[in-house]
């Protein structure tokens, strides 16, 4: 003998459903422990080392050391030994007037932001000897 089993007899499993919890905000303090004070503004003192003044000495590198340097120190190297007059002054330029510079020469070629390739290798440069730090 078969017994029908109501929907209301079968017990199922019950889970408890959790509410979702919101986010909890940060509260902005001053240091005094005091909540809802407003942090100052940034202030810029400079004009940041970005703007940093360069010249180029007028060495380049020699046949046998050119394996051994990288060709993004070639390439800047070879931007300010070839910049004609109303391009850059070799005698004095910034770090983002020779990398554009380099690229509509199209001396440098990168995915990456080309200012980054001079930052990484100003230290190099200025210890080797082809720029100055003004």
């Amino acid at each position: 003998m078969a017994q029908a089993l109501s929907a209301a007899s079968v017990k199922t499993p019950s889970r408890k459903i959790s509410a979702k919890k919101a986010p909890v905000k940060a509260k902005a303090t001053n240091g005094s422990g005091k909540i809802g004070t407003t942090v100052p503004k940034p202030t810029t003192t400079g004009k940041g080392a970005t703007r940093k003044q360069f010249m180029y000495t007028g060495k380049y590198p020699k046949s046998e050391e050119i394996d051994k340097t990288t060709p993004q120190i070639v390439a800047l190297v070879d931007t300010a030994e070839s910049a004609e007059k109303g391009e850059i002054d070799p005698s004095r330029f910034t770090a983002q007037e020779l990398v554009a510079l380099a690229v509509k020469k199209g001396f440098l070629s990168t995915r990456q932001d080309p200012l980054r390739i001079f930052r990484f290798y100003k230290k190099r440069l200025i210890d080797e000897g082809y720029f100055v730090e003004l």
